[in-house]
């Protein structure tokens, strides 16, 4: 009975840990990083943005768009690859691409009152 237990606890402990653990490799992109959104096409411009990375997750830490602060969010794959959305008011765009553990960049496309824009990013580690 006793040795059940003892084995019950074991496995509940191992299974608790390999749940909640961390991926290896997940935290290599976290940290805080510089972005850069260039248009390439329509009117939006260049947007620099503030980025964190924590545990895979995109969050904003600094930025703004026609005087609306830039919300961030996205995941990023033990891979590199990249996804992400950036509000600005009623502005709205998607973004793909890759990091590395130095930099990152891709591509976005976004829509907003005054029509559609599209255009590439890059961001560094800060």
């Amino acid at each position: 009975m006793i040795a059940n237990r003892m084995c019950a606890f074991a496995l509940s402990a191992a299974a608790a840990t390999t749940f909640f653990a961390a991926p290896a490799s997940a935290g290599k992109y976290d940290g805080i990083w510089s972005m850069t959104a260039v248009t390439t096409r329509g009117h939006c411009g260049v947007i620099p943005i503030g980025m964190g990375i924590s545990n895979g997750r995109i969050y904003s830490t600094g930025g703004s768009f026609a005087f609306y602060s830039i919300s961030l969010g996205g995941r990023v794959s033990n891979s590199g690859g990249v996804s992400l959305k950036a509000v600005a008011g009623p502005r709205v765009a998607l973004g793909t691409g890759r990091f590395t553990h130095v930099r990152g960049s891709g591509r976005w496309h976004g829509k907003g009152p005054s029509g559609l824009c599209s255009g590439t990013w890059t961001a560094t580690r800060s």
